[in-house]
């Protein structure tokens, strides 16, 4: 007997509950980016290197008399260059010279050499030194994950209490996991506020913040595109919102505050440590995704959103009397730049 026209399918419910799956991430992921400034997603092949950065270096405003030597600032040896030591104001070539010892050597200026706020004209402009240096945090995976839901479970709590509200229980702990992962990257960063900075409470912490990340950015000659991200403990805001007015809403399991004691962009987390405040530019933070489509020649086929976030696929496994659930997440949330993440500690 032919199969009836327009019939629906367990496949078709099956693509459909995939798709139901990925609108619920994606959508809550669109909206989080939206907020905190992040525009596009890099999708990248799994196992691409992840790095995080740290730069360093300044304009050289000095100058060097014909045949004069001066200190070395190369940080590694350079293949025929000639470096030198010195000793009682005599300075003799080094034949073999090492790393290890770089901090005592010196370079000849055979010609001359000025630069910046110390230039002489008709000398070589002298080189500014930069050093990127790179920190690696592990590769970009495929993370894979898969529950079922059996026969039994389904006739007894029926389809939407077993297949459905199990997968959104599924969801909110894939995107946690995210979250997890991000903020131990965020909890890598080095910048922090000057020295003597009176920071005693929150409004002080986040203020000293941005003025640190400021004054890096300024100091490197950067500026923000866009506002900076503030991530705070709920428990510190309790008592300012205890007696505020203050609209939040929750993404991704973040509570999010548009504008919040002076600054713009507050995300509550449990994830920032109790009298810790975290601030980065929204440009410093980096989204990748998988080729999901490399995975689907080698068999592995998911339905997928745009841009290589989540991989969902749903289908009968009737070797166990179950309906099974897959999930591959390709999403890693990056802050690459270690010097742009300040972290601000309340002092009591």
């Amino acid at each position: 007997m032919a199969v009836p026209t327009n019939i629906i399918t367990a496949a078709d419910i099956d693509g459909a509950l995939s798709q139901e799956f990925i609108r619920n991430f994606q959508g809550q992921f669109d909206r989080l980016a939206e907020l905190i400034g992040i525009f596009g997603v890099s999708v990248r092949p799994a196992g691409t290197a992840l790095y995080q950065y740290t730069v360093s270096g300044s304009l050289n405003n000095s100058a060097n008399a014909a045949g004069a030597y001066f200190k070395t600032a190369d940080t590694d040896i350079v293949a025929g260059k000639t470096y030198y030591t010195v000793s009682n104001s005599v300075y003799s070539a080094v034949a073999n010279p090492t790393k290890a010892n770089l901090g005592s050597y010196y370079e000849l200026d055979i010609l001359g050499s000025s630069s910046g706020t110390a230039y002489v004209e008709g000398d070589e402009v002298a080189l500014s030194k930069y050093t990127v240096t790179k920190t690696a945090i592990g590769d970009l995976s495929p993370i894979p994950y898969r529950k079922m839901t059996t026969a039994k479970a389904i006739l007894q709590d029926g389809y939407e209490k077993a297949v459905m509200a199990t997968d959104n229980k599924m969801l909110s702990q894939i995107r946690a996991q995210i979250i997890n992962q991000f903020f131990t990257f965020l909890g890598t960063g080095t910048g922090t506020p000057a020295a003597g900075a009176s920071v005693t409470d929150l409004q002080k912490a986040l203020a000293y913040g941005d003025a640190a990340l400021q004054n890096a950015m300024e100091t490197n000659g950067d500026a923000a595109d866009g506002a900076f991200v503030h991530f705070i403990s709920r428990n510190d805001a309790a008592d300012y919102l205890a007696t505020a007015s203050i609209s939040t809403q929750t993404l991704f399991g973040l509570t999010y505050i548009e504008s919040f004691l002076g600054v713009e962009r507050v995300f509550l987390t449990n994830k920032v440590t109790d009298g810790t405040v975290i601030v980065t530019p929204a440009e410093n933070i980096h989204a990748y995704g998988i080729d999901f489509g490399e995975l689907s020649q080698g068999g592995l086929v998911y339905q997928t959103g745009s841009n290589g976030l989540i991989g969902v696929a749903h289908k009968g496994a009737y070797d166990y009397a179950s309906a099974e659930t897959d999930v591959m997440t390709g999403l890693q949330l990056v802050p690459e730049n270690l010097g742009y993440i300040v972290k601000s500690t309340i002092s009591a």
